[in-house]
């Protein structure tokens, strides 16, 4: 990784979305800060460009529509702040290349899907992955993420909250 410690600031709803992007975030030894969706980003942005410590990265959830998120990307390069401003679709489950085309020409530094709860490990690595490739940071530190994502306590079987189910037992491979 890097020498110097990334800073991260997320604007997520409270909620499960935010709760996984900060837990992977920091499993990559990040400095996250988790901001309340209520905070006056555009005044916030321009106090810390001013005292010299802005965020190497925003990830803002779209889903936040006072934030204005695609007016956010415009707003900081206009006004040369050198923040990337990440955008995440906390209600998607894909992205449409059109979508993160129009996001990224706005000025988004990307445009992802949400986390799939029903597909955590490989939605939460492939979103990760873009994020660290975001902030030109190597390698993936796949141990302490999947440490990380397993003390959140989640259960990942998917639609296991509709459905009881018996245990199963292991069968051994017999060739």
């Amino acid at each position: 990784m890097d020498e110097q410690k990334k800073f991260i600031v997320i604007v997520f709803p409270i909620g499960l979305q935010g709760r996984i992007w900060s837990t992977i975030l920091r499993s990559q030894m990040f400095g996250v800060i988790w901001e309340s969706p209520d905070v006056p980003l555009p005044k916030t942005l321009r106090s810390l460009h001013q005292q010299g410590t802005l965020p190497d990265l925003l990830v803002v959830d779209t889903r936040l529509y006072h934030l204005q998120p695609l007016h956010l990307c415009r707003w900081c390069q206009q006004n040369n702040l050198k923040v990337k401003v990440l955008l995440v679709n906390g209600h998607q489950p894909h992205i449409m290349m059109s979508e993160r085309q129009w996001a990224m020409a706005q000025g988004a530094a990307d445009l992802l899907p949400r986390i799939d709860r029903d597909t955590l490990i490989s939605s939460a690595s492939t979103n990760l992955r873009r994020t660290l490739d975001l902030l030109k940071v190597q390698p993936f530190n796949q141990q302490a993420f999947v440490t990380s994502l397993l003390q959140m306590g989640l259960n990942t079987y998917p639609n296991a909250s509709l459905h009881r189910r018996a245990p199963c037992k292991l069968r051994q491979y017999q060739p």
